[in-house]
């Protein structure tokens, strides 16, 4: 069997499942992880359309948090994607949920623990807590959750002689390519096999306007406090960003500063309602990222995780001290300068001459 036949075969073994765990149910909630990027909505999209198209089944897009960083709401706003914050709905009136890019106990989505998920599909390292769910696609080799249901979908309308809906197609074409950063960041066969797939249904000038949107003052704001305050230790850099009204902030200044020549790590941090946010970047293929993440966050109330190259991770400060916070963002560069071995330099500033 060819690896084209063997994708054939595994999609709709995965499609069938999928739709048996569905059959009978009225409705399924679909979520997100918190604060959303393009992956995570794409991803969503794509199981809301296979579970109508294919199950025969209606469904819900919601996610907690807010949708803050500007190619994210230009994604929504110009492909017209259903999505309402998790707050808006009542958990109750669903009993089939499906956690999307996201895992339980990942400490980044609002299902509460107490509740279980029937459906988990994500491209993270599988959890002890996923096991247990009826229907599990947990691909870590892959770059993005949107090649994941990318597959399904392509592999479904090219069956039903159909063509995949263009606004679909360029919403899961931004997901894989803005997670593996054009591709260059742990893509791998099946994010570029599924990019080629749907390159030829895309709408180019709405990925153009999704690509280069507008910024706030506030990122304005955030660069300058990156660039005045951060941190270099050889070719490690750590920047605190402060107080931000938008936390995929942290996220896109992490991939900014990784820019800077002589960089290899980056580690950049910054506060979002009540909690500490850090976002961690590396251009090491095998840099053990999501490892060093959790080495970060173990003993000291936070949840992370991630991949070689990318990760990330949340701590609860409302309950804290100044003190307490000072001495957490203390031990979390500590321990994130020892697992890359750069313990013990001192440091410079990112604006100081070569």
């Amino acid at each position: 069997m060819s690896p084209e036949e063997k994708i054939k075969s595994g999609v709709w073994d995965r499609l069938r499942k999928l739709c048996e765990v569905v059959k009978g149910k009225r409705k399924v909630l679909i979520i997100t992880h918190n604060n959303p990027d393009p992956d995570s909505v794409a991803s969503a999209w794509a199981l809301k359309y296979i579970l109508q198209h294919f199950c025969k089944i209606s469904s819900v897009i919601v996610y907690g948090g807010i949708v803050g960083r500007g190619e994210n709401r230009a994604m929504i706003k110009y492909l017209r994607i259903e999505v309402k914050p998790f707050k808006d709905i009542n958990l109750r009136s669903f009993t089939t949920i499906a956690l999307i890019d996201t895992q339980p106990d990942a400490g980044n989505n609002p299902l509460p623990r107490s509740v279980k998920a029937n459906i988990i599909i994500d491209h993270h390292p599988i959890r002890s807590s996923s096991k247990g769910a009826e229907y599990v696609d947990v691909r870590p080799d892959y770059g993005s959750t949107s090649s994941i249901l990318a597959e399904y979908c392509l592999e479904f309308c090219k069956s039903a002689g159909k063509e995949l809906d263009k606004k679909l197609a360029t919403a899961l074409f931004y997901g894989i390519k803005s997670d593996t950063r054009d591709l260059g960041r742990e893509a791998s066969e099946e994010d570029i096999r599924s990019v080629t797939g749907l390159y030829p249904l895309l709408l180019i000038r709405v990925l153009s306007k999704i690509e280069h949107p507008k910024v706030s003052r506030e990122y304005v704001r955030a660069i300058d406090r990156a660039f005045k305050e951060g941190k270099v230790y050889r070719d490690a850099l750590i920047a605190d960003i402060g107080f931000l009204s938008n936390p995929d902030m942290i996220a896109e200044m992490a991939d900014s500063l990784l820019k800077i020549e002589g960089i290899e790590w980056v580690l950049c941090l910054g506060r979002f309602n009540g909690d500490l946010y850090f976002s961690l970047r590396t251009n090491k293929r095998k840099g053990n990222a999501g490892r060093i993440a959790i080495t970060m966050a173990r003993g000291l109330g936070g949840f992370a995780g991630g991949h070689d190259m990318i990760a990330g991770g949340r701590f609860e400060e409302g309950r804290l001290t100044e003190e307490e916070k000072r001495e957490l963002l203390f031990k979390i560069g500590e321990r994130f300068l020892k697992s890359i071995k750069r313990q013990n330099i001192t440091p410079s500033s990112i604006m100081e001459e070569d």
